[in-house]
């Protein structure tokens, strides 16, 4: 997938998480990222055949976690082809943790159509325009067996 760079290199190393002030980003690094410029080398992607303009975003090969480890039902949102934007991005961007996203994903991948893709055009458009959901606000993983205990913690 092609991006612009704004992050330094080897980035990487320092994790995965990064918020309006992580040092990692180069300065125009931050004006890519917050104007949504960086995607645009994507549309390379798009000519090539590689993405399309909706469908879930393709995950890092490293993050949220290793591809053998999503359970069958998340592994569905790769049965079409990734897209710049899609149902997740329009439900949260970066404020919602993966393991919703995925889900996201998945109910698009089993509910495409032709008004839903207007839909998140449309909405794609609002949401850059207003930068809204264009900054981790924490922690965007969790794994399963932590929500499970997140969750009975909350009934206690």
């Amino acid at each position: 997938m092609y991006k612009f760079r704004s992050m330094i290199v080897n980035a990487e190393s320092g994790g995965v998480y990064s918020d309006k002030n992580d040092p990692r980003i180069t300065r125009v690094g931050r004006f890519l990222r917050a104007s949504s410029i960086d995607e645009l080398p994507q549309l390379l992607n798009i000519i090539k055949g590689d993405m399309s303009f909706i469908g879930p975003r393709p995950p890092l090969t490293y993050h949220p976690w290793p591809i053998d480890e999503y359970t069958d039902e998340q592994r569905r949102m790769f049965d079409m082809r990734p897209g710049i934007t899609g149902w997740a991005q329009i439900n949260g961007r970066k404020s919602v943790e993966w393991n919703h996203r995925i889900e996201l994903n998945v109910w698009y991948v089993d509910n495409v159509s032709f008004v839903t893709d207007v839909k998140i055009v449309f909405m794609t458009v609002f949401k850059v325009l207003r930068n809204a959901d264009n900054e981790n606000v924490g922690e965007t993983v969790v794994r399963a067996n932590e929500k499970a205990k997140e969750t009975a913690d909350e009934k206690r």
